[in-house]
């Protein structure tokens, strides 16, 4: 009690610039050398700017009550989506194992033409994705077919992955359903409706180059002649590990259909997570440990080809433990930054850099990059600078769905293209494909955010209040 005392008398006061930035460029230098130089994880990195951070703000007359709540608000806006990375992990596993994968890989390959095989994914996970409202739920069910119908057919996996994550992210980005789209237009206070239709002018012209761009990269990479056969070889393998038949469809079908009907997430999850799990014990004939073993570890398959093994072994709880970890670090880093002013403060010392419209959009997209580089997280690449720079678009007359849409580009579709960022560890445990290997051909990911820009020194779809 007499602590608490003590540190309810201290003087509260905001730090100066130096001391706000410290815990950005200690976390920056930490997580270059961790993970370019150690190649280790960068969840440690993102702790110590937690660590220094909080230290400064409790210097600087904050309660240690005060910091912790800080940090509490800003986790509690996740942990929805941190349970729902949790059941992904499950869902992968159990549908490999059921055969649910290996099934929409073999018939797949049936019908899929080599050429067209790149624009034909992008639409497919745009369609998922809008209809799931989740780029995770994407990437953990069609995203890992596709990657294996990829390699199939003798495409590379950074032109394959791109065409995922472009397409999952973009679905994402305009899904009434998705969460960082409803995350975004409250913290702004726009609605819903209003900034998805706003962030149509910048997505759907990105979305047709993309179509065009992976158009041509499949007509320069595909071989009919390598394509039938590695198709044929890796159909070989499928069907002599698994057991095919029409129940594996049901799983999928059920979940579209509840997300459809508007069924939160996590159910309609859940329920593809059993339903699967009555495949594997009813289907292909595993034993109940070995289900509740996948469930937890991961699937994995012992053949004489290891491309096959990467391929079709992965998923569990367990596999989702570094993402999740690091997101709770993360937010937690970020909570501490905004409770603690030292966020206002960076902000008053940019106002040279939004005295216009133009630069006003092109900081606020560098922010929400650089919080995703730093932060390596995309609710903190959305959060952060909406609170930052609210008063700004204000101030200039400009409607905050400018200020919406600017945060989607900036934050939500350039979170997958930071190899240390929560995003970008998912899709590397999800689909084996590393960031720096898949983000040149993101197109949508990076397209938009230009075409963002450009809009905004050119005042085109600028609404004003």
């Amino acid at each position: 009690m007499k602590a608490d005392k003590i540190q309810q008398k201290k003087p509260q006061k905001a730090p100066p610039l130096l001391l706000a930035l410290m815990p950005l460029l200690i976390s920056a230098a930490a997580l270059a050398l961790s993970v370019f130089v150690f190649e280790t994880e960068p969840h440690l990195s993102i702790l110590l700017g937690g660590l220094v951070a909080g230290l400064i703000a409790y210097i600087y007359g904050f309660t240690i009550p005060e910091i912790e709540q800080g940090m509490k608000d800003s986790i509690a806006r996740a942990i929805p989506s941190l349970i729902i990375l949790l059941i992904i992990g499950m869902i992968i596993s159990t549908w490999i194992a059921s055969g649910i994968v290996p099934a929409l890989i073999y018939f797949g390959l049936d019908f899929i033409v080599a050429k067209w095989f790149l624009p034909s994914i992008l639409l497919l996970c745009i369609i998922m994705s809008v209809l799931t409202g989740s780029s995770w739920t994407t990437i953990g069910t069609i995203g890992v077919a596709a990657i294996g119908m990829g390699q199939g057919v003798g495409l590379p996996a950074g032109p394959v992955a791109g065409a995922i994550v472009s397409g999952a992210f973009f679905g994402d980005k305009l899904s009434p359903l998705s969460d960082s789209t409803n995350l975004t237009s409250a913290i702004v206070k726009v609605d819903l409706y209003d900034h998805i239709k706003h962030m149509l002018y910048t997505t759907i012209p990105a979305a047709l180059l993309s179509l065009g761009l992976f158009s041509f990269i499949g007509f320069s990479f595909a071989d009919g002649a390598d394509s039938a056969v590695a198709a044929r070889n890796l159909q070989m393998y499928l069907q002599e590990h698994f057991v095919f038949s029409l129940w594996l469809l049901i799983p999928p079908c059920v979940v579209i259909a509840m997300i459809v009907k508007k069924t939160p997430p996590i159910p309609s999850l859940l329920t593809g997570v059993m339903l699967g799990v009555l495949v594997q014990v009813f289907i292909q004939g595993q034993a109940v440990e070995d289900v509740l073993h996948y469930l937890y570890h991961g699937y994995s398959i012992s053949t004489d080809q290891s491309q096959i093994d990467a391929l079709l072994s992965g998923g569990g709880l367990e596999s989702m433990y570094s993402v999740v970890i690091l997101g709770i670090l993360s937010l937690a880093f970020g909570g501490i930054m905004n409770a603690t002013g030292m966020l206002e403060v960076i902000v008053k010392n940019m106002k040279q850099m939004v005295k216009n419209q133009g630069r006003l959009v092109l900081t606020t997209l560098t922010t929400s990059i650089m919080v995703n580089i730093i932060g390596a997280n995309q609710y903190l690449a959305v959060i952060l600078p909406g609170q930052m720079y609210e008063n700004c678009y204000k101030k200039l007359n400009l409607h905050r769905k400018n200020l919406s849409r600017a945060l989607e580009s900036g934050g939500t579709l350039t979170a997958p293209l930071v190899p240390w960022n929560t995003s970008g560890v998912f899709i590397l445990a999800v689909l084996g494909v590393d960031a720096l290997t898949y983000a040149p051909f993101a197109f949508i990911c990076w397209i938009t955010m230009i075409i963002t820009a450009i809009f905004s020194f050119a005042n085109f779809a600028m609404e004003k209040e």
